[in-house]
């Protein structure tokens, strides 16, 4: 995955949507691409799995509390998975997202204590668990993504690689432009993506779904055989 700068993306974009490369024409238009490649790189982000930003936090239950801080570099939003274990285990089990209001007493305690989280649910900037840990003996693991480095200055470096966002906002544009080359574009863009992350696991060969429901209308017409990429 090659990362590259705003600056460099912008310049890269105008060529593929064969616009000037001149920095002293279509500067009025430089604020849009910025944000196109910005809002991209969230989207896709956000689609898929990343293997290459891959990373897990692992926090420590304790006896009588159900409302914990993320553990260092995660918030919600970087959550893909999640699981609990015993101390000094290995045996990790998932952990379902979700409590319905019968989970929770008047004033916000849990319904229930005892030992092995068995559900969470984000809470603002934090998450519980489901029931209130009685001992210390169990930990829960997030498995999830890298969070998105700020992409606003020239300057500023993109998280995923530039080529994939450059080629996907590139057929956006020329889809708004009715542009014959639309459809080319996008094309690219796909087999671009599906060998970018099927390269980055040791299985090269062994991709799963690539697709999901996440992505926007104008690049949902998938090519087949695009899978995803599991954290696990």
């Amino acid at each position: 995955m090659q990362t590259d700068t705003l600056a460099n993306c912008v310049y890269q974009l105008r060529a593929e949507t064969g616009q000037s490369l001149s920095t002293t024409q279509g500067q009025n238009a430089v604020a849009t691409l910025n944000y196109l490649l910005k809002r991209t790189q969230l989207e896709l982000w956000t689609g898929y799995q990343w293997p290459t930003l891959a990373i897990s936090g692992d926090l420590q239950m304790v006896a009588g509390q159900y409302i914990y801080d993320y553990p260092s570099p995660f918030s919600f939003a970087e959550v893909r998975q999640a699981y609990t274990a015993q101390a000094n285990a290995a045996n990790w089990r998932k952990l379902t997202y979700g409590m319905d209001e019968t989970f929770i007493k008047p004033g916000g305690a849990n319904s229930q204590s005892g030992d092995n989280p068995q559900f969470w649910r984000t809470e603002q900037a934090q998450f519980r668990v489901w029931p209130t840990p009685v001992s210390s003996n169990y930990w829960v693991r997030f498995r999830g993504m890298t969070p998105l480095q700020p992409f606003l200055a020239d300057t500023d470096v993109s998280t995923l690689d530039a080529t994939a966002l450059v080629l996907f906002t590139a057929a956006e544009l020329l889809a708004r432009a009715k542009s014959q080359d639309a459809g080319n574009k996008l094309k690219k863009a796909q087999v671009h993506l599906f060998s970018l992350l099927g390269n980055s696991i040791s299985a090269k060969r062994r991709t799963s779904t690539l697709g999901s429901s996440a992505q926007p209308a104008w690049w949902r017409q998938r090519t087949p055989g695009l899978d995803y990429i599991p954290l696990t």
